[in-house]
């Protein structure tokens, strides 16, 4: 558990989280897959200034450039550990106060 950060919602339907997140007063965090019905990808890139950070979860390496070009904030490979989910949170909150 991470004082101060919050699970508010999962979704396994792509379409239904960019309706919710597009109508949405904005998200702080958003963990994305990049395999999905719809590419998690093109989701990055709809809801892009929607959410203040965006982390790509993957389990296929070769999508990091493609994910960076999306304005990922960060690109995480399947399996991921408590510690390098904590590392790299801890990563961007720092870079934003930067």
């Amino acid at each position: 558990m991470i004082p101060k950060l919050k699970f508010i919602r999962g979704y396994l339907n792509p379409l239904l989280a960019v309706a919710d997140i597009v109508n949405s007063k904005g998200v702080d965090f958003l963990f994305l897959d990049v395999n999905m019905s719809i590419s998690g990808l093109d989701v990055a890139r709809i809801v892009r200034n929607k959410v203040k950070f965006i982390i790509m979860v993957t389990g296929h390496p070769e999508h990091a450039l493609e994910a960076f070009h999306a304005d990922a904030d960060k690109f995480l490979v399947k399996p991921i550990s408590f510690e390098k989910f904590l590392v790299t949170v801890n990563q961007v909150l720092i870079r934003a106060v930067s």
